[in-house]
């Protein structure tokens, strides 16, 4: 039985979710590597969307919590492919096969750099699925377990074209990670906050910084983290149904932009091709994009009409989005 506190919009997520009767069954991920913003070589499982799904599905982010690797989230594939995710599970550096020598042992530590560093994987894995085929990134969610929630949170800030972030039994201040502060910068997104009862007071006190964000507290327990995805069979229910709404439909009125600007461009603007690949963004709406902080472009590009952040009339040099 879960106890429910709900508020508008914000955006973090806890996600747990069982495998039952009619339910898509999982093939075999397609095993994968990536670089990493810095260049560090990452790897991943990704489950490709189901066969026979018409048109770009959303797509998932999952991120493992410390001393743990991808495997930790294999309850909780089946669920997601069910509700039409296509699905990335990293390991983050310093864990499972994306650990080196050197970089296991600053793990083990509990190196609060490396955990900076770890932004540079969830940019890498984005880079990644912007390749794929039939992922439609305008619908996309990070889901991260307890210090990989923190992880999701710094992500979400820099990243706005994240809908929702997915964490379970998140802290406040996990290596340094300050998770309070960042739910505080995250605007227009949804977020949920999953915990059992014995770890209530970091729900609770990220619903107060953020806006609107909503928390379920289960009586079973305790569990932790991805530990939850068996333990709390609800769980899986609440945010299979909260992530299908919290990334929406497929619309026809997407608009882009890049990952270090706060302009919007609509489909027809020459800027949208001049946006480096690896920092290109896609929101839903308009409307999405402003309510995250973003405004639209004054001109369509080069030549056309007055310049707007970046974009600069007459002689004067044009920099790139």
């Amino acid at each position: 039985m879960a106890w429910q506190r709900c508020g508008g919009l914000g955006g973090l997520v806890i996600v747990a979710v069982l495998a039952g009767p009619g339910i898509v069954a999982a093939r075999e991920p397609a095993g994968t590597s990536f670089l990493a913003g810095d260049g560090v070589r990452i790897s991943a499982d990704y489950y490709a969307p189901a066969e026979g799904r018409p048109g770009d599905v959303p797509v998932v982010m999952l991120v493992h919590t410390h001393r743990s690797d991808r495997k930790a989230w294999e309850p909780l594939i089946v669920p997601l492919r069910e509700a039409g995710f296509a699905v990335l599970a990293l390991d983050l550096r310093g864990h499972g096969e994306s650990a080196t020598t050197e970089t296991r042992q600053r793990a083990i530590d509990g190196d609060w750099k490396l955990f900076k560093e770890m932004q540079e994987d969830l940019r890498g894995a984005y880079d990644w699925l912007a390749k794929q085929p039939h992922v439609d990134r305008a619908r996309f969610a990070v889901v991260g377990a307890s210090a990989g929630a923190s992880v999701a949170l710094q992500y979400a800030v820099k990243d706005r074209s994240v809908d929702a972030v997915v964490c379970l039994s998140p802290g406040l201040n996990d290596f340094g990670m300050d998770a309070a502060g960042d739910i505080g910068q995250i605007t227009g997104r949804r977020i949920l906050v999953l915990a059992t009862e014995d770890q209530r007071d970091a729900p609770y006190t990220l619903e107060k910084r953020g806006a609107g964000v909503e928390v379920k507290v289960y009586r079973e327990g305790p569990v932790h983290g991805t530990d939850m995805l068996d333990a709390v069979p609800q769980a899986a229910r609440d945010i299979v149904a909260f992530l299908k709404s919290a990334v929406g439909d497929r619309t026809d009125t997407v608009v882009y932009g890049s990952i270090n600007s706060d302009v919007y461009h609509e489909r027809d603007s020459a800027w949208v091709k001049q946006i480096s690949p690896t920092n290109l963004r896609y929101y839903s709406s308009p409307r999405e994009a402003e309510s995250r902080g973003l405004r639209a472009a004054r001109s369509k590009g080069p030549g056309k009409t007055n310049a707007d952040d970046g974009e600069q009339s007459g002689s004067r040099r044009r920099r790139r989005p």
